[in-house]
């Protein structure tokens, strides 16, 4: 008796150790799938962040030079940052960048070389791999009013114009390097907030109405409402160590309207790293609007005529890079 006594002790004994070890495994294994899990993972949030700020500056000082010229100083401020967000199949993308540049002159006034607010958004939920059905907005205006270079005139402003398009299609990501975004149903929202330059149909919106006296009827309108197609590829890849180039490009068309003119915006990037602080950016900004009317030369000869055509900006800038 005393011996199954003592048997039935150890066998509890061992029941008792055997199930605390087991706990004690399951715990550790919890703790270990906690602790390789991120922040966002446990939130379930799964967010990417980043973005620069760029400071890029040139300045010129000439006293009695005999080959002539102006003393000037031109600084371009850019900010762009991005946020996107990735769970499951479910996939959210935003970016934001804004950018404004003056040059000054002796005796002249300051004008700008760059002014661009520019703001992105879409979200997708996962058909299949790397193919995503997918709503884009996108915004873009500038922070003040634009003057022609030749005539001091003004010809664009704040909204005026504005741009929001808004399209429901398909998103290919097959890495972090490439993304098409096909849209075969967009809606393009032009602005024209000031009332001038929407009497004068400027960006394509139905001008005033006047009589033979020159009496306004009716006032151009302050919007133009398109529907088309709309495509919009981007592009990036590391070059070498310190060289990324950058590629972005938008095609729409418009079904309602001489949908054979596609309206083109095409930028391209390479940013040069000299190190933590510094780098060096080459620049491109092609753009194609039918109805932008631009302020075009008369053959050799200083008069203007308004017209359509193709706008392209390019720029090389050295100066402060800051990433966040």
């Amino acid at each position: 008796m005393k011996k199954t006594s003592i048997s039935l002790t150890f066998l509890l004994i061992f029941a008792i150790t055997a199930n605390a070890q087991e706990d004690k495994a399951q715990r550790d294994a919890a703790a270990a799938e906690m602790q390789a899990k991120t922040a966002a993972d446990t939130t379930g949030k799964i967010w990417t962040k980043g973005g620069t700020i760029q400071l890029n500056m040139s300045q010129v000082s000439l006293t009695n030079w005999s080959a002539g010229g102006f003393s000037s100083v031109s600084g371009i401020a850019q900010f762009n940052a991005f946020a996107n967000r990735k769970k499951g199949r479910f996939a959210w993308d935003n970016s934001v960048a804004l950018a404004y540049g003056l040059l000054a002159q002796d005796g002249q006034d300051a004008v700008k070389t760059d002014d661009r607010i520019e703001l992105n958004t879409k979200y997708g939920y996962e058909l299949k791999k790397s193919w995503y059905l997918a709503m884009l907005a996108q915004f873009k205006t500038q922070f003040t009013e634009g003057k022609d270079a030749a005539t001091g005139a003004r010809i664009s402003d704040f909204m005026a114009p504005g741009y929001l398009i808004l399209g429901l299609g398909v998103d290919y990501k097959p890495n972090d390097h490439f993304s098409a975004f096909i849209s075969p149903a967009t809606a393009k929202i032009t602005f024209v907030n000031d009332q001038d330059l929407a009497d004068a149909g400027a960006f394509g919106v139905d001008p005033a109405t006047y009589d033979t006296l020159g009496a306004r009827l009716t006032m151009g309108k302050n919007s133009e409402f398109e529907f088309g197609g709309y495509v919009k590829l981007m592009y990036t890849h590391d070059l070498a160590k310190n060289i990324n180039f950058l590629t972005r490009a938008d095609f729409f068309s418009n079904y309602l309207k001489n949908p054979q003119n596609i309206d083109v915006n095409w930028e391209t990037l390479f940013t040069f790293k000299v190190n933590s602080w510094f780098s060096a950016t080459l620049s491109t900004l092609l753009i194609y609007d039918h109805d932008t009317q631009i302020m075009k030369p008369w053959e050799d000869t200083p008069q203007q005529y308004v017209g359509k055509g193709t706008q392209f900006k390019e720029a090389i800038g050295l100066g402060i890079m800051l990433k966040l």
